[in-house]
């Protein structure tokens, strides 16, 4: 299949990254508040209202529930990608694994959800953070084989994906803040 960029496909990418941002905050928060937690949500970002964790399970459980939805998600649009060689589903995919790689990172600096997990389980820091990109990474590579998709069209990918997100965590820190 040929994979080519047009206005559609950046449309859609910009959708992908919004609405990733957002249910993965979202499952935070609905896990935080199943708990029984006052919880509060931006589009990056979900936290406690007042107060902290009664204990640890409930930290890292809340800290899970995102990434646990993240990767569902990515599997299902692995599978309907599959399915329908649907080229304008794959941004959802290919943001999946943007989003936990680019949190991998950014743990060198601040610990991230994975990484919470990872080292309160006794794994270290990068244990479980690399084992969700490299699951995620693997998705992304055996779909752009068997859909003939192109360094070239991930590249794209990833400018199209680095200018949402930076476009997100703008919108956050100066209108949700």
């Amino acid at each position: 299949m040929r994979s080519s960029i047009n206005i559609k496909y950046i449309l859609l990418t910009a959708i992908a990254v919004v609405l990733s941002f957002f249910f993965h905050e979202l499952a935070h928060l609905i896990a935080g508040e199943a708990l029984g937690y006052d919880m509060q949500m931006t589009l990056n970002s979900a936290f406690l209202t007042k107060g902290e964790y009664t204990s640890a399970w409930h930290e890292q459980m809340v800290s899970a529930a995102g990434p646990i939805f993240t990767i569902l998600v990515s599997f299902v649009f692995f599978y309907i990608i599959r399915k329908t060689n649907n080229i304008y589903v794959y941004p959802f995919l290919f943001f999946g694994f943007y989003m936990r790689s680019m949190a991998m990172i950014l743990s060198i600096i601040h610990p991230n959800d994975e990484a919470r997990i990872s080292a309160w389980l006794g794994l270290g820091n990068w244990i479980l953070p690399l084992m969700v990109s490299f699951t995620l990474l693997f998705l992304l590579i055996k779909t752009s084989k068997e859909q003939g998709y192109s360094i070239k069209f991930n590249l794209i990918n990833y400018l199209l994906a680095s200018v949402f997100v930076a476009g997100v965590v703008l919108t956050d820190q100066y209108l949700f803040k």
